[in-house]
C-alpha cells in the first residue's frame, strides 16, 4: 500500500474517531452531571449551571436530529420577567426546541409522569422544577396549576404548558383546555403564545432527511387582560392565533 493510499484511509478514520470521541465525552458529561441531582430532594432555588447543561443537551439533540429551525418573534419575549408559555404540541421535540431558543430564561414544563422516568432526563427535569400531571385526574391537575402559579409568583422559573393536553399525532391543532391559562390568571404574568410547525415530521425523517421546523412567537398577552377577560376567552384567542399561523405554514410549504 502506497503512502498516499494509507493517508487516504487514515484521515477519514481520524475524523470519525474524533467525531465519536466528542459524542462520547458529551454523553459522559451529562451522565455524570445528572448523577449529582437527587430525585428525592425538593430543590428551592433554580440553578444556572444545571439549566445550562440541560439546554446544551436539548441543543445537541436538535443538531443530531437534523432540524433546520426558523424562528420569528423572538424580540417579543419578556426576558426580564417570568411568564407562562403556551403552544400547540406535535412532538416530543417541541419543548427541546423552545428551551434551546429561549435559553436566556429557564422554563419548567408541565409534563406527563412517563417523562419523569426517562434516564438522565428525569434528573434534569427534577432539578428544573418540571411539573408532573396525570391526564384525567382533576386533583393532580389542580396541584399542577397551583405549583405553576407558585413557581412564577416566587420568581423561580417561567412555566410552559400545552393546552391541548396531549400531542397531536398528525400536526392538526386540537381543542385547548382553558384551565391551562389559570396559571397566568392567578400569577398575574404575561402569556407567551408560540406556534410550532413541522416537529411532527422529525422522527419519521430522521436520520435520512433534514426536517424544517418553524417556531413562531405570535404574541405576548399582558396580565392586564385578566381585568376584562376570563380563561375561556384568552384560550380561544391563543388557539385562533396558532390555528391561523399553522394555516400560513401549511400554505407556504
Amino acid at each position: 500500500m502506497t503512502n498516499k493510499a494509507l493517508l487516504f484511509l487514515i484521515i477519514p478514520a481520524c475524523l470519525i474517531g474524533a467525531w465519536l470521541s466528542v459524542h462520547i465525552i458529551l454523553w459522559l458529561f451529562w451522565i455524570v452531571v445528572s448523577l449529582t441531582i437527587s430525585l428525592k430532594k425538593e430543590y428551592e432555588k433554580p440553578s444556572k449551571f444545571y439549566n445550562w447543561a440541560f439546554v446544551l443537551w436539548y441543543r445537541y439533540i436538535i443538531r443530531v436530529a437534523r432540524i433546520k429551525l426558523y424562528v420569528t418573534g423572538l424580540e417579543k419575549i419578556p426576558f426580564g420577567t417570568r411568564f407562562l408559555l403556551v403552544s400547540n404540541h406535535c412532538s416530543k421535540f417541541d419543548n427541546f426546541i423552545q428551551c434551546a431558543v429561549l435559553k436566556r430564561t429557564q422554563i419548567a414544563y408541565v409534563s406527563k409522569p412517563e417523562n419523569f422516568k426517562i434516564p438522565i432526563g428525569r434528573h434534569f427535569m427534577r432539578r428544573g422544577f418540571y411539573i408532573p400531571i396525570v391526564r384525567g385526574n382533576p386533583k393532580q391537575g389542580l396541584q399542577a396549576i397551583l405549583r405553576g402559579i407558585d413557581l412564577i409568583k416566587s420568581d423561580k422559573v417561567s412555566v410552559g404548558i400545552y393546552p391541548e393536553g396531549t400531542r397531536s399525532q398528525d400536526g392538526q391543532l386540537q381543542e385547548f383546555k382553558p384551565g391551562a391559562f389559570k396559571i397566568a390568571e392567578k400569577a398575574k404574568c404575561p402569556v407567551v403564545v408560540v406556534c410550532m410547525g413541522g416537529t411532527q415530521n422529525i422522527s419519521k425523517n430522521f436520520p435520512w432527511k433534514r426536517t424544517v421546523v418553524h417556531m413562531d412567537i405570535l404574541d405576548v398577552i399582558q396580565p392586564e387582560v385578566w381585568e376584562t377577560k376570563g380563561t375561556v376567552e384568552v384560550s380561544e384567542y391563543a388557539h385562533n392565533l396558532i390555528a391561523k399561523n399553522l394555516g400560513m405554514i401549511d400554505a407556504a410549504s
